[in-house]
C-alpha cells in the first residue's frame, strides 16, 4: 500500500512539474514522508524503477503460480518490464 501511495503521489503531482529540479525535490519529499510517516525506506521497498502501477498488463497469477492464467484488469505494480514492453509493442 505504501508503494501504491507513492505511485499515486508521483503520477498526480510530480507528473505536472516541469523542471527537473522540482521533480527531484518532489522525489525527496516523497521519500522523506515515506520514512517519517510509514517507517519505510524507499530504496528497500522500491526495487523496480520507475515505480509504476497499472492494469493493462496482467502480471499477478493465482497463488503466484505463473503456470496459471494471470488475473485480468488487476491494478498492480508493473515489475516485469519485459511483459509491459511487449504489451505496449503489441498495442502499437
Amino acid at each position: 500500500m505504501v508503494k501504491l501511495w507513492a505511485h499515486e503521489c508521483l503520477r498526480v503531482f510530480q507528473d505536472r512539474l516541469i523542471s527537473i529540479e522540482d521533480r527531484e525535490k518532489f522525489d525527496e519529499m516523497v521519500k522523506d514522508i515515506m520514512k517519517l510517516s510509514f517507517k519505510k525506506d524507499w530504496d528497500k521497498i522500491v526495487t523496480v524503477k520507475p515505480l509504476l502501477f497499472a492494469s493493462f498488463t496482467p502480471l499477478v497469477h493465482p497463488d503466484d503460480d505463473e503456470t496459471k492464467k494471470p488475473f485480468n484488469d488487476l491494478y498492480c505494480e508493473l515489475t516485469n518490464r519485459d511483459k509491459v514492453k511487449k504489451t505496449c509493442d503489441d498495442s502499437l
